[in-house]
């Protein structure tokens, strides 16, 4: 055996300590020491030389001495040759090598409960350790109770009734080391009191959500016994936890692969349930690869904005923009400008491609720092109302001395730039409140934040307290439905100022609250200068609010099986295809109901898929005919998920999907009335 060999051959025994040299490689003196059992307990034996080692070697195996010069072996008597002795002492070596000494972890979750006068029922979780070998339980004097103990609970008995006990769990590892122990206490009963020996009750509603390739979520229902202490999960027969909770998720699991999930109860008196199981199959491993943008870069910075470009890649139509990790809209175009921004301020962006699915790239990743300004000096000081009227609105301030001019914004839309120090904004509604913006522009073109002032113009009375609450709130209520149905911002803004003038009560907050659901989709809030995002332009003449060509949602449906005829928004209306009962599911038309609630739909002729994406909130729905899996993405929060349904059908060339898909969607109820036969569908 060469020195190479050698080294490579003793590799796995890196736990002693490499110091003697024999001549053909470096040995360890302890690991010597541990196989002769005359020298196991004596000091190692460094300072021996080659001869020594070989006469107590010998020894231990009773051959002869062999003779030796130096520190090499000359003669080896019964037939051993040098490298056939060495390999026979490196073969007593490795056979009769120890471990280090290292106990292994502690025991968790350690419970002691009585069970009777005599017993008492002690549970654990073992530790992962590699090494663990057994438990040892023992008293606080380490009186021995029982030792080997391979499972994670024992009974203890032949106690006596009515005693305090305090016991030490001890985790054991293959070599013997011990733990220093978990300690608990308990008391076992007294004579005179009966010992419970009736289990909890079961859970109820167990159910698996959200399974993966490799995950899934298991929920239920805890029984509502009050001596009730934990619910104990099992994954395949084993053990994995216990918990008060009413969910656990399983990770780390194999792709399509069948598992049985059970879950049992037990109280404080250690009585354990039959349990409740359920099959739970993970989902198949697909990898879909999408490709990166190319060329991307920052091609303009300026205090408050910074502007990103590039190429999508052949396939890709779409990209999903990240501002300091957080999804901030998806874009077809080439271009973005990010706005809003603080001046001075180091910012990431990452331009992530996607497919129709959902599939995301790990995206390309950009980073810039918006040019510095000071907001004192930058910004217009006194800004107030001068004057104004039912229409107009003039406004004054005093301009920094850095400042070229400003620019008119009246409720984020742009008015108008000036350089003079007052602005009369003309064109407006009477008895309106409106936010007034005035950033200032240096020379160079960089702006400022801005500074806002809010008023209200004149009212002639259409709102005045003189009109009857009734008919006040009956105004508000439809200027809100309008606001609805247009989700034009400036129909918003109306319903807003009708809905303030109300006086306090439930019916003001409910319009509120429904003045708040469609903020988003009335005013928005992000901005762009490319593709087919929203957009807000902050230059030049042109105002572009964002959804005011947005399609209006529709908020309430109502259809009969076998009937065309359905109303929408109370406004009657006829249908190509009437919904139907297949297989005792309601069916109705998807096209009809999704695109009057903001979806894009896309039919994939070839597959059958169906994909519905609204890019005012970012989600993506995903069917197939003759499938019954509804996948839903919720791009905006990073979040997808998918369900069962009844499979979609197609007839007379439209598709019917079961009522559980509009729910699905955006939160719609829907609701079945036997006697009319009609279905409801509303916000």
């Amino acid at each position: 055996m060469n020195k190479k060999r050698l080294r490579q051959w003793m590799a796995p025994f890196a736990t002693a300590t490499l110091i003697l040299n024999t001549g053909y490689g470096i040995l360890a003196p302890d690991a010597v020491a541990s196989a002769l059992p005359t020298e196991r307990h004596n000091s190692n034996l460094t300072g021996l030389n080659t001869a020594q080692l070989h006469t107590k070697l010998a020894t231990a195996q009773g051959r002869n001495v062999p003779v030796t010069s130096g520190t090499k072996v000359t003669t080896l008597t019964k037939g051993y040759g040098q490298n056939t002795y060495l390999n026979q002492m490196l073969k007593v070596m490795s056979s009769q090598m120890v471990t280090a000494n290292i106990a292994p972890a502690e025991v968790g979750n350690l419970t002691a409960v009585p069970t009777e006068t005599t017993k008492v029922n002690l549970s654990w979780t073992n530790p992962s350790d590699l090494n663990f070998d057994h438990v040892k339980v023992v008293g606080v004097t380490n009186d021995v109770y029982v030792d080997n103990i391979r499972s994670n609970s024992y009974m203890l008995s032949g106690l006596q009734p009515n005693t305090t006990y305090t016991f030490r769990v001890k985790t054991v590892n293959k070599s013997g080391d011990e733990s220093q122990g978990t300690t608990v206490q308990a008391k076992t009963a007294s004579i005179d009191v009966p010992v419970d020996k009736t289990p909890p009750g079961e859970v109820s509603g167990l159910t698996a959500t959200n399974v993966g390739y490799n995950a899934f979520t298991v929920n239920y229902i805890l029984p509502k016994d009050a001596d009730l202490s934990q619910a104990i999960i099992y994954l395949n027969g084993k053990e994995v936890q216990r918990t008060t909770g009413t969910s656990y998720t399983f990770s780390g699991l194999i792709a399509s692969t069948n598992y049985t999930v059970l879950v049992k109860t037990i109280d404080k008196s250690g009585n354990i349930s039959g349990g409740i199981s359920i099959p739970v199959t993970t989902s198949a491993l697909t990898v879909d690869t999408v490709p990166e943008v190319t060329g991307a870069s920052v091609t303009s910075v300026n205090n408050y904005s910074v502007t990103v470009s590039w190429t999508r890649p052949s396939g890709i139509s779409t990209v999903s923009l990240y501002k300091d990790g957080q999804l901030v809209t998806d874009s077809t175009g080439s271009s973005y400008t990010f706005n809003n921004l603080s001046s001075g301020q180091a910012y990431s962006f990452t331009i992530r491609s996607k497919r129709s699915t959902g599939a995301l790239s790990s995206g390309v990743r950009l980073t810039a720092t918006t040019d510095s300004t000071s907001s004192n000096s930058s910004e217009v000081s006194n800004l107030e109302v001068d004057s104004k009227s039912d229409t107009w609105i003039k406004i004054t301030y005093d301009m920094p001395s850095k400042a070229d001019k400003v620019k008119i914004y009246v409720d984020g839309d742009y008015k108008g730039t000036t350089s003079s120090e007052s602005y009369k904004i003309t064109d407006l509604r009477e008895g309106r409140w409106y936010e007034i913006k005035v950033v200032t522009v240096n020379s160079n073109g960089r702006e400022s934040s801005g500074v806002k002032i809010s008023e209200r113009t004149d009212s002639d009375g259409y709102y005045s307290s003189s009109s009857s609450s009734s008919s006040n709130y009956e105004k508000a209520r439809d200027l809100m439905r309008i606001a609805e149905n247009s989700l034009n911002a400036s129909d918003w803004r109306s319903a807003r100022d009708a809905i303030s003038d109300l006086p306090s009560g439930t019916r003001k907050s409910d319009l509120l609250d429904r003045l708040e659901a469609i903020r988003n989709r009335a005013i928005g809030t992000s901005s762009s200068s490319s593709g087919t995002s929203s957009t807000t332009t902050t230059s030049g003449t042109t105002s572009s609010y964002p959804n005011n060509a947005v399609s209006s949602y529709s908020t309430s449906f109502t259809l009969t099986p076998g009937a065309k005829s359905a109303y929408v928004d109370g406004r009657a209306t006829t249908m190509a295809q009437a919904p139907r009962i297949i297989n005792g599911a309601t069916m109705v038309p998807l096209r009809f109901i999704s695109e009057r609630i903001g979806y894009d739909v896309n039919y994939e002729k070839a597959t059958k898929k169906i994909i519905l994406t609204r890019p005012t909130d970012g989600k993506q729905v995903v069917l197939q005919v003759k499938n019954s899996t509804l996948a839903v993405y919720e791009l905006n929060n990073s979040r997808s998920y998918s369900t069962n349904i009844t499979a979609p059908v197609i007839v007379n060339g439209y598709t019917l999907v079961p009522l559980r898909v509009i729910s699905e969607l955006s939160g719609y109820q829907v609701n079945y009335n036997p006697a009319s036969k009609q279905i409801t569908i509303t916000k």
